[in-house]
């Protein structure tokens, strides 16, 4: 025989049920302005997200100089409460696939707070990781940054052939 309640624990039951389907990460939607891009010259290279107006602007830079086996990442986020040198683990990750390498931290005269930077790294290892499909997810210390996936594939493309 139906209760008053019944209806109640149907509604319950089935927003649980729908609350354990998993949600696929959502596409962040690039910065106006922004985008990948990769660039290079006769011994170096570099892939950005940044403005694509002006080279002093962006979120995101790797570079490699073939010629003098030297490597560079930045990300460009404030990582509060940090100090300058400090040491960090920047982790890069699309999809399942993830790498990390270690860092500092750094600062500018012009936005005046610390962002990260790692030197000397294996470049390889970070190209195949951005080569994949889904957003980019960087995270250091407690900073977790979200980049669109679109347009990377071609910058990445393109880096790796420098």
């Amino acid at each position: 025989m139906p209760t008053a309640d019944r209806p109640v624990r149907v509604g319950l039951a089935a927003c649980l049920a729908l609350a354990a389907v998993p949600v696929a990460a959502t596409e962040p939607e690039p910065e106006p302005g922004y985008g990948w891009m990769a660039n290079h010259g006769q011994i170096s290279a570099a892939l950005v997200y940044g403005s694509t107006e002006t080279d002093e602007d962006y979120s995101f830079a790797i570079s490699c100089n073939n010629k003098w086996k030297q490597s560079r990442m930045t990300v460009y986020e404030d990582v509060a409460g940090a100090k300058v040198g400090e040491p960090l683990t920047i982790e890069i990750g699309v999809g399942a696939a993830k790498v990390a390498v270690e860092g500092t931290t750094d600062s500018d005269e012009m936005s005046g707070f610390v962002f990260g930077v790692a030197k000397k790294f294996a470049v390889k290892p970070m190209v195949a990781v951005l080569a994949g499909a889904g957003p980019t997810v960087i995270e250091m210390s407690k900073v977790t940054v979200t980049m669109p996936e679109k347009g990377r594939a071609e910058a990445v493309s393109e880096f790796a052939k420098a």
